[in-house]
């Protein structure tokens, strides 16, 4: 191959290896998040509980959710493992922390499902784990005193300016040269270190160098020999004398230890029992010891467990994350006033609606509102009614002139911002009673997703309705709040799906006005 050729090849070569590493950029590798959410239950009063327990929910892990109540259970979950501690918080703010002091696997036997036919023939039901601990809330934040202008206002002030100079302020100025020395003299002198003469208008109490007097010299104290090499600052009004270190009583010496006294301590360490010396420390009573267990008054003690369902059960997200991240609330506050209202009004009218498909979906006839009255009202069949339809306040059903009930109790409306500059998001829970003397209807529960556009209408994400005798077909889905389940700061709604003996927690991710299911726990209790 000639020369040139390979020359050439070789250039090439280089500029092709110097374009790919100019093209070529570290990439960061992604974050490994392990995070745990889980729901805690108690009754009484958060901080002193009269009964807890925390529910295992989702472990994310490896970038995928494992169930927490199963999770490497050797023996104990990991989300359950004795120190594990988890954040309880509201809308994504902290309340307080419980630190995990031991878990249970609770199983029901035979006998407790004696009164359920279908449940006869088990011999046990799981009830799945749960984790018992300590509450403590968070520390109070510290007071930061209130910044006040000050009474005397700084001002600057020119160093030239006559008026305000003073006197005693320390300037810089070169020395006078040495008087003493005369001009034309012939004779030259040594090179020696000069000494300024110390006028009689100085400060008197500005140390000057000086030697130490001997007993010898019968140079006055305080006078400078020239002769000598200065030694330490001194006040040239006292005489300084020279101490002898042998007569200091508390200069420490060295001096070899006494063979007897050092076999007496060789023996004393050798002994395996420990003997208190007179007047030690142990002798103190009000002396603080060291003992295994909890102290009393310190840190607290786990709550009692938490057995059933009761009717006064609160309950509030707890995560454990390892590491420490920024809070991201996801509440969000009402704009004007009168939102809430206007929003809470929307949302009625969406679940009479779903009430009324519900209603004639399960073969229990479209239900009217009545008033009762003393005697029955007869009104001609050929007199139409006045009472308006509900297609003329904007609702589109299949039979127009039927009324739904009305009745909503329980009613509860929160708004959310699930992410950054994300669609308001409302959730609305509430449940129906039957009306007075039905047999056929009983308590319906329903519950409402929906997002608010930018034009400021609702848009439907969710909906859900059931009733009491359908709980184990359909379960009633009651909010528990919304939660980061994997750290990416986009918060998802958190539900428990409660039926008639069993019960499972559900993550719902909502993206664009539809809510997708994104984790859901096998059936506990």
């Amino acid at each position: 191959m000639p020369p040139f050729l390979t020359i050439r090849l070789l250039t090439v070569a280089a500029l092709l290896a110097a374009s790919l590493h100019a093209q070529t950029h570290r990439v960061a590798a992604p974050e490994n998040v392990t995070r745990s959410v889980g729901v805690y239950e108690w009754t009484g009063d958060l901080a002193k509980p009269t009964a807890a327990r925390l529910v295992p929910v989702s472990l994310f892990i490896d970038g995928a959710f494992q169930q927490g109540g199963t999770y490497y259970a050797r023996p104990i979950p990991l989300a359950l493992l004795n120190g594990n501690i988890y954040s309880l918080e509201k809308a994504g703010v902290a309340e307080g922390t419980v630190t995990l002091d031991y878990a249970r696997h609770l199983q029901a036997t035979a006998s407790d499902n004696a009164s359920d036919p279908l449940a006869a023939d088990a011999n046990t039901t799981g009830l799945g784990w749960f984790g018992y601990g300590t509450f403590a809330a968070l520390p109070a934040p510290r007071k930061v005193s209130a910044l006040h202008a000050s009474a005397n206002i700084q001002t600057i002030v020119s160093s030239k300016d006559d008026s305000n100079k003073d006197n005693d302020r320390p300037t810089f100025a070169n020395k006078k040269s040495d008087d003493t020395k005369t001009s034309g003299s012939s004779k030259k002198s040594e090179p020696s270190a000069s000494v300024t003469p110390i006028a009689s208008d100085d400060d008197p109490d500005r140390p000057h160098l000086s030697k130490a007097p001997s007993a010898t010299s019968s140079t006055p104290a305080g006078t400078p020999d020239p002769s000598s090499t200065p030694t330490e600052p001194t006040d040239s009004r006292t005489t300084t004398t020279t101490k002898d270190p042998a007569d200091d009583n508390d200069r420490p010496t060295l001096r070899h230890r006494d063979p007897k006294q050092a076999a007496a301590d060789r023996k004393v360490r050798s002994q395996s029992s420990v003997s208190a010396t007179p007047g030690s420390l142990n002798d103190d009573p009000d002396r603080p010891n060291m003992r295994r267990g909890r102290a009393a008054g310190i840190g607290g003690a786990p709550a009692p467990q938490l057995t059933g369902i009761p009717a006064t059960l609160h309950q509030i997200v707890a995560i454990s994350d390892p590491t420490t991240r920024e809070p991201h609330p996801f509440a969000r506050d009402w704009a004007t006033p009168t939102e809430r209202a206007d929003v809470l009004a929307k949302l009625e009218v969406i679940a009479r609606q779903q009430l009324a498909l519900y209603a004639r979906n399960n073969g229990a006839g479209p239900s009217t509102t009545t008033t009762p009255t003393s005697k029955p009202v007869s009104r001609p069949v050929s007199k139409p009614s006045k009472r308006p339809a509900p297609a003329a306040r904007g609702l589109v059903l299949p039979h127009p002139p039927a009324v739904p009930t009305g009745v909503l109790t329980g009613e509860d409306l929160t708004p959310y911002t699930l992410s950054y500059g994300g669609l308001p998001t409302f959730v609305y829970t509430a449940s129906s009673p039957p009306p007075a003397g039905s047999l056929t209807l009983p308590e319906r529960y329903i519950t409402l997703v929906a997002q608010q556009l930018p034009s400021g209408e609702l848009q439907l994400a969710f909906a859900t309705v059931t009733d009491a005798a359908h709980l184990d077909r359909t379960p009633w889905f009651r909010l528990v709040d919304a939660v980061d389940p994997n750290a990416e700061h986009r918060a998802s709604l958190l539900f428990e799906l409660r039926g008639h003996s069993s019960r499972q927690f559900a993550l719902y991710r909502v993206l664009s006005a539809k809510a997708e299911q994104q984790f859901t726990t096998e059936p506990i209790q």
